[in-house]
């Protein structure tokens, strides 16, 4: 679980770099002067005017496994998470969202197109949506940013490092057992050269490290595509949500209490 979380952060993070901003001037002596989380983040969206694809070489690590995990971002909406090991795909090509878990022999998936008894409440789901809703103000409205620390590695590389505390703790803490995440960027690239995830005892959960960026690779469209192999089982998303939320409702609710109301205002406040 806490895998799926540190890719989506990383996800999350790299598309907010594919999304069209003016650029800004920020040197990295003058950020090392001033270090900030503003400046950062003006750093990193100067970089978007630049940047059109991204694959990210990643290993997923935490006390029981170690996995090598690929992601592919074009903008300004596609993805693909994509395990070495060809346990888990996951593709989504701006319209169309494919899970693929060969362990169960099964894939779930949401067409925007699909109709049903959940239709009306797709949105709320869909994967463009999320993405191309993110922005610098909807990071900030989900988590207290803190600068940490600046660490200079060698003449050609400084990672600044930052700490994410989720507003939204009941939530975090209590259903997930988040207790916050620290980030690591580089002055290389200005994007995440790792993430750690801690639980409420500040004991570290998981980490995601990158070992290698490649930018503005000619990845196709057809790419983010996915062909259902033949015997593999399709099963909605919405199928697997229902059954989920009617499956832990009671246990939620009584977990959530008030932050339910909070979680709920700030989905609508962030318009997906």
């Amino acid at each position: 679980m806490c895998s799926k979380r540190l890719l989506a952060v990383l996800t999350g993070l790299l598309m907010l770099c594919l999304l069209p901003v003016a650029p800004v001037v920020a040197s990295e002596e003058n950020l090392i002067a001033s270090f900030s989380v503003e400046n950062l983040f003006d750093s990193m969206e100067k970089r978007a005017d630049q940047i059109s694809a991204i694959s990210a070489s990643v290993i997923l690590q935490n006390a029981a496994a170690s996995k090598s995990v690929t992601l592919s971002i074009k903008s300004p909406d596609k993805f693909a998470i994509i395990f070495a090991d060809g346990s888990v795909k996951v593709l989504f090509n701006g319209k169309n969202l494919w899970i693929y878990v060969v362990a169960i022999n099964e894939v779930f998936y949401h067409f925007s197109e699909t109709g049903g008894f959940f239709g009306s409440y797709y949105s709320w789901f869909s994967p463009k949506k999320l993405f191309t809703n993110l922005t610098r103000k909807t990071l900030f409205t989900f988590f207290r940013i803190e600068t940490l620390k600046v660490e200079k590695l060698s003449d050609e590389e400084t990672l600044y490092h930052l700490k994410f505390n989720p507003k939204m703790e009941s939530v975090f803490r209590s259903v997930f057992d988040v207790g916050h995440y620290e980030m690591a960027f580089s002055s290389r690239t200005y994007l995440p050269a790792w993430v750690v995830e801690f639980d409420r005892q500040g004991q570290e959960r998981g980490r995601l490290q990158v070992i290698e960026y490649k930018m503005n690779d000619d990845i196709a469209d057809s790419f983010f595509d996915f062909v259902v192999p033949e015997g593999v089982a399709m099963v909605p998303v919405t199928v697997v949500l229902a059954q989920k939320l009617e499956e832990y409702a009671d246990d939620v609710v009584e977990k959530l209490g008030q932050a339910a109301e909070e979680l709920k205002n700030r989905i609508i406040n962030w318009s997906f």
